[in-house]
């Protein structure tokens, strides 16, 4: 039942603008699902402005706009967000719409068989594997970087006082100096240390430690752990960046998954024994006739051409 002291439900749809406002700056929202929200309904655009402009406002010292007590005008970003959840409704900003432009997130993306090198503005780098997409917000001494879908190498600099954070999936980690490759994949997210000193990753009550040619998975349905990885494997995880794909005594089916995230037109294998079959060797990325070929000579296997791509028989 809608509060008869608000019949519109002002007060709930602020509430609602409020948390996104606020995910939104932490960087643990999907800018998708905002995107959908906003737009689902033309009130949700204009609360969300509202509460846009009332930060935009205090920040620039023009004060709020709603009657707040002296002592939260002077509050922190986060206090004041705590307190616009609950606040009276705000007056109206008129026609001009400040969404994108009070914490707006800089991004990349990749298309399927894509790679891209970004330069990020502390000096770091991005590296985005195929259909990767990835967002940053640096300033004011934070450096937050969301990985929305796929894969990066980070090649982190030194800067800021508090390091980097990264978001990845429902995870949030902190880098220090050195290179990290982050992928999201079946629903959960894994960290690789490929180069740099031992990082420290607090979890709950206890602390784990990233070391080298290591990598710390975690999924909502486990707790996270550390999975050792040897140097060849660890330079095979990064081949992409070379523009290669190397697999070391890898399944058939495993080997063809990885290569279609590369390709528009896909690898299917139908044999269940072959599927198992294991296979190792170097192939560029460009280049799925070499891994069909590979398969057929090596596992006696037929390569038969279908519509969206290739399938690999006994």
């Amino acid at each position: 039942m809608t509060n008869s002291k608000d019949p519109l439900g002002q007060d709930a749809l602020l509430a609602e603008a409020s948390r996104w406002f606020a995910a939104l700056d932490a960087g643990t929202a999907r800018v998708d699902e905002f995107e959908a929200w906003r737009a689902s309904n033309p009130a949700h655009a204009v609360a969300y402005a509202r509460i846009v402009g009332q930060w935009e406002a205090m920040r620039t010292g023009g004060g709020p706009l709603v009657e707040v007590p002296n002592t939260a005008v002077q509050a922190s970003r986060r206090q004041w967000l705590k307190f616009a959840a609950v606040a009276l409704p705000v007056a109206a900003l008129g026609s001009g719409f400040l969404a994108e432009r009070a914490y707006a997130w800089d991004s990349a993306a990749t298309k399927v068989g894509e790679t891209r090198r970004v330069a990020l503005p502390d000096g770091s780098v991005a590296y985005l594997n195929t259909d990767s997409a990835l967002s940053w917000r640096f300033g004011s001494g934070d450096r937050i970087l969301r990985l929305d879908r796929g894969e990066v190498a980070l090649d982190i600099r030194s800067g800021g006082e508090d390091g980097a954070v990264l978001h990845a999936g429902d995870a949030s980690l902190p880098l220090a100096p050195g290179l990290f490759d982050a992928r999201i994949a079946g629903g959960r997210a894994e960290l690789t240390l490929v180069d740099g000193a031992a990082l420290r990753l607090p979890d709950g009550g206890r602390e784990l430690t990233l070391r080298r040619n290591e990598t710390i998975v975690m999924a909502a349905d486990m707790a996270p752990r550390l999975e050792a990885r040897s140097s060849e494997q660890v330079a095979s995880q990064m081949a992409w960046r070379m523009g290669e794909i190397v697999f070391l005594d890898e399944s058939v089916a495993a080997a063809a998954a990885e290569f279609n995230r590369h390709l528009t037109r896909k690898i299917t294998v139908a044999s269940a024994d072959l599927a198992r079959e294991k296979i190792g060797g170097r192939f560029d990325l460009d280049r799925p006739d070499q891994f069909l070929q590979a398969v057929s000579l090596s596992l006696d296997a037929r390569i038969v051409p279908t519509a969206n791509g290739f399938e690999l028989v006994r």
